[in-house]
């Protein structure tokens, strides 16, 4: 067939896609758009209209997919893995969370119908956006912890590390148990959680609604969904020819930015949800702010802050003596195991702790390499 920058008019030619990404040359684009292909395991024959052409044939980039392909292309540069020497010894928390405020900032100009796509099928966007609000914050409040517990005169590191060491134990437990609670109960998993609208069995969807991975992989993997469902009409175009080239390209993608919609019921639910969050999470205040908006200043205020903390203790007391008494008389609708199932899930639990805990992986040694770092200063009583 003869090659043509594009067969419909509402979908993006190759100079288009160039003046998407923010770039001047289409070699530049093309680099960067084989980087993309490449790190997110992307089939670039997606994007081709004649699969067999290796070199120079016709590209094909549906509108349905292009602004999101675009927004991977255009961020390549702000991917701290992206980086040349990139690696896991010179990257900061700052940089990954300023890659994600990118994504999400692109995310959010987005035409309305592909916005609340991704609001409602890709669960790493809420994810992402709870990350880029407190990630900094961990690193702050990190820093400070040790720094109060380095300064202080009377105070044992050693002890300090034997606290750390029983909470991290603690809190580890905790999370392996939610977590085989959730499987227990299906219905928990659901609430709070965007349902799928796409028709996809579990092994085409491994990515899309998951939530704990990143906005770009999210991302990346609905690209290859909607590239492979575009893809069908292939054939159906290989003889057209734009006729009209002067019609409006804006109104002929707002028509297939409205079938979009048939894709899934309304994200307004999900866009109020992840709002009300970001701007609660981006007002909390940490206690020198508290105590700057007076919040901690007089009796009044003092008391008015621990009668809010035992208010909150007597509900966990409660919540604690139904699940005690749920346990003692095997009650699912409180407590979704029996005790017999409970020790079986405490087993799995000694069993995933032995396969873990001493292991020497490169988490291990980058949190020994960091707690190393934080006690040079007690080694050294060097303060910095």
């Amino acid at each position: 067939m003869a090659k043509q920058e594009k067969r419909r008019l509402a979908d993006y030619s190759t100079s288009e896609m160039v003046e998407l990404c923010g770039m001047k040359a289409s070699s530049t684009f093309e680099n960067k758009r084989d980087k993309v292909f490449e790190r997110y395991n992307i089939n670039p024959d997606l994007f081709k209209m004649d699969p067999d052409i290796e070199v120079g044939g016709e590209n094909y980039y549906p509108v349905v997919c292009a602004e999101l392909l675009a927004i991977l292309i255009r961020n390549w540069d702000k991917n701290p893995s992206s980086r040349k020497n990139a690696n896991r010894d010179n990257v900061t928390v700052t940089q990954i969370c300023d890659f994600y405020r990118a994504l999400l900032e692109d995310v959010d100009n987005l035409p309305a119908e592909l916005r609340g796509l991704i609001y409602k099928s890709c669960q790493s966007h809420f994810t992402t956006k709870c990350l880029v609000i407190w990630a900094e914050r961990v690193v702050n409040g990190v820093t400070l912890f040790t720094t109060t517990h380095m300064e202080q005169a009377r105070e044992n590191i050693g002890k300090l590390c034997q606290a750390l060491a029983i909470q991290l134990d603690k809190m580890t437990y905790m999370e392996y148990i939610n977590n085989k609670l959730v499987q227990a109960m299906p219905w928990i998993a659901q609430f709070g959680v965007f349902p799928n609208p796409f028709n996809m069995n579990i092994k085409q969807k491994p990515s899309i609604n998951t939530e704990n991975i990143g906005l770009d992989i999210g991302i990346a993997e609905m690209i290859k969904y909607v590239a492979l469902k575009m893809s069908g009409y292939k054939k159906e175009l290989q003889y057209e020819i734009i006729s009209n080239e002067s019609s409006d390209v804006n109104a002929a993608r707002a028509e297939y930015y409205r079938m979009i919609k048939s894709w899934y019921i309304s994200s307004e639910q999900e866009e109020y949800t992840t709002n009300t969050y970001s701007k609660g999470a981006s007002e909390w205040k940490n206690w020198a702010k508290k105590i700057e908006d007076g919040e901690m200043d007089g009796k009044v205020a003092i008391v008015n802050y621990y009668e809010k903390k035992l208010a909150e203790a007597r509900l966990e007391v409660m919540s604690l003596e139904q699940r005690l008494e749920a346990i003692k008389t095997d009650n699912p609708s409180v407590f979704p195991v029996t005790a017999g199932e409970l020790e079986d899930i405490n087993d799995a639990y000694v069993e995933y702790f032995n396969e873990h805990y001493y292991k020497q992986t490169d988490n291990r040694r980058y949190a020994d390499m960091y707690v190393g770092q934080m006690l040079w200063s007690f080694l050294t009583q060097e303060n910095n």
